[in-house]
């Protein structure tokens, strides 16, 4: 998938899942399944675990190493899905817990 194409498949799958609602607290329940369905569509990537000051972030890292981050409008001036860089919402990773809940 190009570029526009991660972060169209990414916008309209968030729209799904949110149905209209705030993205706020819903990083896992977007990027989990959309992480999913990027494989599923020969997209390399995994899900990601970081802490910010008081609450976790959890946003898909792609195998080049960028970010896509489909709820980063949870904080103050990202756009809805942010394709680039770590940015300083995206923290050190968390060390991966072995659960049903992994992307991988």
């Amino acid at each position: 998938m190009t570029d526009n194409e991660l972060v169209e498949f990414a916008t309209e799958f968030r729209a799904g899942v949110l149905g209209g609602k705030s993205s706020r607290g819903r990083c896992a329940i977007v990027s989990w399944p959309l992480a999913g369905l990027f494989r599923s569509n020969g997209v390399d990537c995994e899900c990601v675990e970081g802490e910010l000051t008081d609450i976790n972030h959890i946003w898909i890292e792609l195998a080049d190493g960028r970010v896509l981050d489909a709820t980063a409008d949870q904080f103050d001036g990202f756009p809805p899905v942010y394709l680039g860089v770590r940015a300083s919402i995206h923290p050190p990773s968390l060390p991966r817990r072995e659960t049903m809940w992994n992307c991988r």
